[in-house]
């Protein structure tokens, strides 16, 4: 199993947090209009990127595009800062020596901070393309599937009847039932046709709770009508249920009946066995043939039709990727001296209101949508500013936070406060979707974790790393500091964002992810 976490998030985070730590501090200026455009308009961008990297380090989103904006994050940091490098000691009248200088003008740091958002936004249209463009390789290889299912089938049917009605006069009952059986074949066919062809767009919405033991009931009976001398055992609970629908069982079917093909023998003997994990459902058939051909084996993980139109075979396998895939599923396969084994591993159903679901990218856990998170940013700010009411009300002041980075000014102070309470409401939904299952729609749950939370910010970020911080400043400071004030602010803003959180996910984000889908 994969991680849950998208580490390179972090790099982006990393990058836009140090470059801030010089924005303001280089960008003092009495003018105000010179402070806002040259300090804080730079410093906004910069915690911009840095919660942006945090988002994306939680976010249910392809590993590989949090990997690829990364790496464009820090290439045009990087290049930018080569560029401005090469300008100063250009321009530098005494070389090297004037840049110890030239560190203390502001628009070292913000041009840097361009660089990286331009080089992060670049590696989102980069890493968009790609998906794009493998996309597009998928529905062409859907395109060729489907013209060879046809092309066999129905042909192979159609011919089959011309042949039968020319013989209809020497035994007429035998050539109506072979045209009568043929011609179902071909409306079978055209249904399956046009069930794949609409999976194409299918979503998340159109899935649904399915019982795996009712649908590998009715496969395993199907198939041991083809195959009376196959031995089938199956291992599985009822009230087992994933995210599928109702051609589920045509999953099942298909892999039944290539093991049983694939046997070798008459009496095949195959073994079903599910298995239950935090967030999936792994459904493995078993054979004891003499192997799944590679060809095959590379069709059912990768999708990679290759030249594999193999008549005596069929389009099963095919059919099985296509819904796996319209599933949000993955297929392992295993072959080795007792046989083959092939894994069907699907999301499990669950009934949370707050649409926290098990991961299409990474099926290891429950992971917060891109909905999810933009109701995350908007809570996180609200809980930041009841944070702030409650500590003003208090006799504290925001302000003061804005000398951890390097300026005690209320602008400065409320930006970098919100910008702490985006960051960290993150992570209270990352807190959120490893909890169980039973929980995962509760307002208990919610108010109590966010709580915890706040209560372990004001133990470990509030009481020793923020004055272990101000020390560095050389800012007098007295380690630990446990202030009962800070405890009262932090308890207030976890309760606000544990409750706020849960009405938002159950209520603002099915409408978000509804407006996404152009659905009204």
């Amino acid at each position: 199993m994969g991680s849950r976490i998208n580490y390179s998030g972090l790099v982006i985070a990393g990058v836009g947090f140090f470059l801030t730590r010089f924005t303001v501090t280089l960008a003092i200026y009495e003018d105000p209009f010179r402070f806002y455009l040259a300090g804080v308009v730079p410093l906004l961008l910069g915690l911009g990127l840095a919660a942006f990297g945090v988002a994306l380090t939680v976010a249910d989103v392809d590993a590989a595009l949090v990997r690829t904006t990364a790496l464009w994050c820090v290439v045009g940091a990087g290049t930018m800062l080569v560029l401005v490098t090469l300008t100063l000691v250009g321009s530098a009248v005494d070389g090297m020596s004037n840049l110890a200088a030239a560190r203390e003008r502001a628009y070292m740091s913000n041009f840097l901070i361009g660089g990286s958002i331009g080089g992060t936004l670049t590696g989102l249209y980069a890493a968009r393309n790609r998906q794009q463009r493998t996309e597009l390789a998928r529905q062409a290889d859907r395109l060729e599937v489907l013209n060879r299912f046809l092309r066999h089938e129905v042909l192979n049917a159609v011919a089959a009847i011309r042949g039968y009605t020319a013989i209809k006069d020497e035994d007429p009952r035998d050539a109506d039932a072979l045209v009568d059986r043929h011609s179902d074949s071909i409306a079978e066919t055209i249904e399956e046709v046009k069930y794949l062809t609409r999976t194409a767009r299918t979503n998340e919405h159109q899935l649904s709770a399915t019982d795996v033991r009712s649908c590998l009931d009715r496969s395993v009976t199907a198939v041991r009508e083809q195959n009376p001398g196959a031995e089938i055992s199956v291992e599985a609970d009822k009230g087992v249920s994933v995210r599928a629908t109702d051609r589920l069982e045509r999953v099942f079917t298909h892999l039944l009946e290539n093991a049983a093909a694939h046997a070798g023998t008459a009496s095949a003997s195959i073994d079903v066995s599910v298995v239950e994990t935090a967030s999936t459902v792994r459904v493995s058939i078993a054979d004891d043939g003499p192997g799944l051909p590679d060809d095959q084996q590379r069709l059912l993980e990768t999708g990679d039709i290759d030249s594999f139109d193999d008549p005596g075979t069929g389009f099963g396998l095919n059919v099985v990727r296509f819904l796996v895939e319209s599933y949000q599923g993955s297929i392992e396969t295993s072959v080795d001296d007792a046989g083959t084994t092939v894994t069907v591993v699907l999301p499990r159903a669950t009934t949370s209101e707050t649409g926290l679901r098990p991961s299409p990218t990474d099926l290891t856990g429950l992971r917060p949508s891109v909905s999810h998170l933009i109701v995350t940013l908007a809570v996180s700010l609200i809980a930041g500013l009841a944070y702030g009411l409650v500590s003003e009300s208090l006799g504290g002041s925001i302000s003061g936070i804005g000398v951890f980075y390097g300026v005690q000014s209320p602008v400065i102070g409320w930006i970098t406060h919100e910008f702490h309470s985006v960051v960290f409401g993150f992570a209270f939904v990352g807190f959120v979707s490893i909890t169980p299952d039973r929980y995962h729609d509760t307002l208990p749950a919610y108010a109590t974790i966010g709580v915890g939370w706040g209560i372990a910010l004001w133990v470990f970020a509030a009481s020793i790393v923020a004055p272990a911080w101000l020390q560095l400043l050389d800012f007098p400071a007295t380690i630990p500091n446990f202030s009962i004030d800070l405890l009262a602010n932090h308890v207030v803003w976890g309760a606000v964002l544990g409750v706020l959180t849960l009405y938002g996910f159950r209520y603002v984000t099915p409408w978000l992810e509804r407006l996404g889908s152009g659905e009204s």
